[in-house]
């Protein structure tokens, strides 16, 4: 379903080519720094990894570019739970996936632009263990960073970029006919870097 989504997404993007003046595409790999979660009696901690994804944007003015990003983490969840794991533990492997549509605005009129931005979307959180459920949220997104130009068609990227799950989905954490639900929202947070392709005017 997530490459049906995110197949839909390009091809929008790319169907309305003519009418701007210029289409970035930005394969790109960094950091997703680590987030914990506590609650009472406990916490669960999402395990930094690097992470890799794709940005489509289309310049609607020289200035502004409208934005769709994709973006993958293959991560850890550990469990700290006073009564079930007194100890802290890893519990599963966990793969989250996340959709961002919204636009940057750039600054400058050199070959090196800053920029800074917001964006909405959703994220998905798939455990690797059955005994938990996969769960989708709605996320919110903050992005800032510098763009050069060594060319017309041809950039680098540097971003770092907070996501912001609503609630990023739930753990059944107990045993022995007990336990508890968790759940909650975490901030992630990730820097990444990427060479611009543009293709248009």
């Amino acid at each position: 379903m997530k490459k049906i989504i995110l197949f839909i997404g390009i091809t929008v993007l790319l169907s309305i080519e003519t009418y701007a003046q210029k289409v970035e595409i930005t394969p790109q790999y960094g950091y997703q720094v680590g987030s914990k979660y506590n609650y009472n009696g406990g916490y669960l901690k999402f395990h930094g990894s690097d992470q890799y994804g794709l940005t489509f944007g289309i310049n609607a003015t020289d200035d502004v570019t409208v934005e769709f990003m994709w973006a993958q983490q293959n991560s850890t969840v550990s469990i700290k739970d006073v009564i079930f794991y007194p100890i802290e533990e890893e519990v599963t492997e966990m793969q989250a996936n996340h959709y961002q549509l919204g636009a940057i605005h750039m600054f400058g009129y050199s070959d090196a632009r800053p920029f800074a931005g917001l964006s909405a979307g959703w994220s998905t959180w798939n455990p690797e263990e059955d005994l938990f459920d996969s769960h989708t949220t709605f996320t919110l997104g903050i992005t800032g960073g510098l763009k050069y130009f060594f060319t017309d068609r041809i950039g680098l990227r540097l971003q770092t970029q907070l996501l912001m799950p609503i609630n990023w989905g739930g753990f059944y954490v107990g045993g022995g006919g007990g336990g508890v639900t968790v759940g909650g929202s975490v901030l992630q947070l990730n820097f990444s870097g990427g060479l611009i392709i543009g293709l248009g005017d």
